[in-house]
């Protein structure tokens, strides 16, 4: 009979810490001496979309503990040594694209078909191997999961094969969803008077216990890829926290509740807003509150967001209609700030830099559920190939995301950006950002999504990310809504002259006779396709009939703005405003599906989000199984108590009926936001 793809005990689970000499001599926490420099320019973290498997002596399993004609063994023996399953081993020699593996928990012992014993199991990377994405500590590791999604049992991760030549020794491994420095391994001096025969001495326990000592993992991560030949093709990426139900030992485990007071004191389940104002529940961690207690979401409650390099406010327009109260938002750019407290006059809206913010509110308690991230993304753009003057001052507002993150206490986060930064040259710094994200504990998903399979009328791709601030569960990418064929109960892409048509006469900033027309005219294209991505000029795209340019009202909703968002400026600072927005549609969808998560852990909704089965299994199996088995001014808040007039950019209003035309012609447009 064989047997299951995981075992439900373990001999090598995590083990007691009487057992363990180092916890004998120490508390529960240490301090470490300061941390190594970590190489944000390494190419081992993945940053190209494929790992190539060509040139590698290694075989995977994919979703699988045995192969047609292979016999599993009860054990292994080697050198007088016996490997059995849930043991964790040091091996040599094993890489897996750009990753070297250092160990492995065996998952079964398995003669293959031509007699040769090997040892299967899922791999596991030291902490620093991950280029910067997880702070590089002495002895920390993490498991390695790849997961095929064209298996029929996506929900396993493949499986490395060890043999015999490979094995070093076995190792002791900690199973723990507590926080670092909680069960770290700490066993260096002090210090000495001798600072540099203090430094020596150091090095050398530092070498000896990354051979002898045991090893903490806390975290898991986690390559989601379709095989292409040899290649795996990579199509999403997350880096997770173990939880509570990952940890067998109780002495390793901690409550999620205890994690999540400890990052953002008590907060009321179904949203911090009660209707009327945004609630704070803040206090000490551990402190029992009837906030924590499921009970019926009130009315009016919901979900409360920050809305960072908001602009025209795309995400606040998005989220708000997907259910969430918008408090506040930040963006230091002039010519959005009519725009802005127009369409949100109940919000704070902070006219400054994100840096001048944190300064501005040093002494204020501030938090909210979900804070967006929307730093200006020009740098990272595939179009830009030459230096600007602006250069420097992007790259800081993207740093200085932590800052604000500390400040929000969110518990969760999102980030939208240019799908160039997943591109090599610019990978580092996302790494940058996972890693700021995973040092306050965060779990983090990140993948490119064309937003055309997001009901987008434009084939755009951004990169998006997901985080679950510490004890929350990290939710996966809501599926997709949209396709070409619209098969599988899938509607099929937005054109053009769907997201155009439903402007009704009089609509703002739709005068079709003031619109520039062309002379003679461009060559007319089919209505009924995808436009291009929208720049922040919107020049490359015009009229189907070829005729004129499209009107702003137009761009806007091509950019799926509703009729009802007003825009202030000059026509080409409303284009540059309308062109830098997370497109409003694409935002609701995604902030539908996070709420439909938040209120499923906070105990309010017993429906899940659509189609997440396929990811909560493979934490359900990876953590039960697998893991078990190892054990006004400048800076001055805004908050206008008066709506004020909208500015009509267009005097003449027409209602233009959009040409259907046969021809099928799409503009290639680079994306310039």
């Amino acid at each position: 009979m064989s047997p299951s793809y995981w075992s439900a005990e373990s001999p090598a689970s995590s083990p007691d810490p009487a057992s363990i000499p180092e916890l004998r001599r120490r508390a529960s926490t240490c301090t470490l001496p300061d941390d190594e420099v970590v190489d944000l320019t390494s190419e081992e973290f993945l940053s190209e979309a494929t790992i190539d498997l060509t040139n590698d002596d290694l075989t995977l399993t994919h979703g699988v503990l045995l192969l047609d004609g292979e016999l599993p063994l009860e054990n292994l023996r080697y050198r007088g040594e016996v490997f059995r399953p849930g043991d964790v081993i040091e091996v040599k020699g094993i890489k897996i694209g750009t990753y070297s593996v250092e160990f492995v928990e065996v998952k079964i012992a398995v003669q293959h078909r031509n007699g040769k014993p090997v040892l299967r199991g899922v791999p596991l990377l030291r902490a620093k191997a991950l280029s910067g994405i997880l702070p590089k500590k002495l002895n920390e590791v993490c498991m390695l999961l790849f997961v095929d999604q064209n298996t029929t049992v996506a929900d396993r991760p493949t499986l490395i094969d060890v043999d015999v030549d490979s094995i070093v020794k076995k190792r002791l491994l900690i199973i723990t969803n507590e926080t670092w420095p909680t069960h770290c391994y700490s066993s260096l001096s002090r210090g000495s008077r001798d600072a540099a025969a203090s430094e020596r001495a150091k090095e050398r326990e530092k070498r000896r216990a990354e051979s002898h000592g045991f090893l903490v993992c806390r975290w898991k991560f986690t390559v989601h890829f379709v095989m292409q030949g040899r290649n795996m093709r990579v199509s999403e990426q997350s880096l997770q926290r173990l939880r509570a139900v990952d940890v067998s030992n109780s002495y390793y485990r901690t409550s999620e509740e205890a994690l999540q007071n400890r990052w953002r004191g008590v907060c009321a389940k179904g949203g911090s807003w009660n209707g009327k104002q945004h609630v704070d529940l803040e206090m000490d961690a551990g402190t029992a509150s009837e906030a924590t207690v499921g009970r019926p979401r009130s009315s009016g409650q919901k979900y409360t967001v920050f809305d960072s390099f908001s602009g025209a406010g795309g995400v606040s327009r998005g989220a708000q209609s997907a259910g969430f109260k918008i408090c506040y938002a930040v963006d230091k750019s002039e010519e959005v700030w009519r725009t802005y407290r127009f369409n949100f006059p109940d919000v704070t809206l902070y006219q400054t830099c994100v840096q001048g913010f944190i300064q501005q509110t040093a002494r204020e308690h501030m938090r909210v559920d979900v804070l967006h991230l929307s730093p200006p993304c020009q740098f990272f753009s595939p179009a830009h190939t030459h230096d600007s003057v602006h250069d420097d001052t992007n790259i800081s507002a993207f740093f200085s995301c932590h800052a604000l993150i500390k400040k929000t206490r969110p518990r969760m986060v999102t980030l939208e950006q240019t799908f160039g930064i997943a591109h090599e040259r610019h990978y580092h710094y996302l790494r940058t950002v996972i890693g700021d994200l995973a040092s306050l504990d965060f779990s983090v998903r990140w993948k490119v999504v064309p937003l055309k399979t997001w009901g987008s009328a434009q084939d755009r791709k951004r990169l998006i990310l997901i985080a679950a601030g510490p004890g929350y569960s990290l939710p996966p990418f809501p599926n997709a809504t949209h396709s070409e064929t619209s098969g599988s109960g899938l509607k099929s892409f937005t054109t053009i002259g769907q997201a155009v048509r439903s402007i009704p006469p009089g609509t703002q900033m739709h005068n079709v006779e003031s619109a520039r027309h062309f002379r003679p005219p461009k060559a007319a294209y089919s209505p009924n396709r995808l436009a291009g991505t929208m720049t922040t000029s919107g020049t490359e795209l015009y009229h189907p009939s070829g005729r004129r340019e499209f009107t702003l009202r137009e761009y806007a909703c091509l950019q799926g703005f509703p009729n009802r968002h007003r825009f202030f400026g000059s026509k080409t600072s409303i284009r540059r405003q309308i062109g830098n927005a997370f497109p409003p549609n694409t935002v609701e969808l995604l902030y539908r599906h996070l709420q439909s998560w938040m209120l499923r852990e906070d105990g309010l909704d017993t429906e899940r989000p659509e189609h997440a089965n396929a990811i909560t299994l493979i934490d359900d199996i990876i953590d039960r199984g697998s893991i078990a088995l190892l054990g006004q001014g400048s800076g001055e808040a805004s908050r206008p108590p008066a709506r004020e007039e909208a500015i009509e950019v267009d005097v003449e209003i027409e209602e233009v009926e959009m040409m259907e035309l046969s021809i099928s012609r799409r503009s290639e447009i680079i994306d310039l936001t």
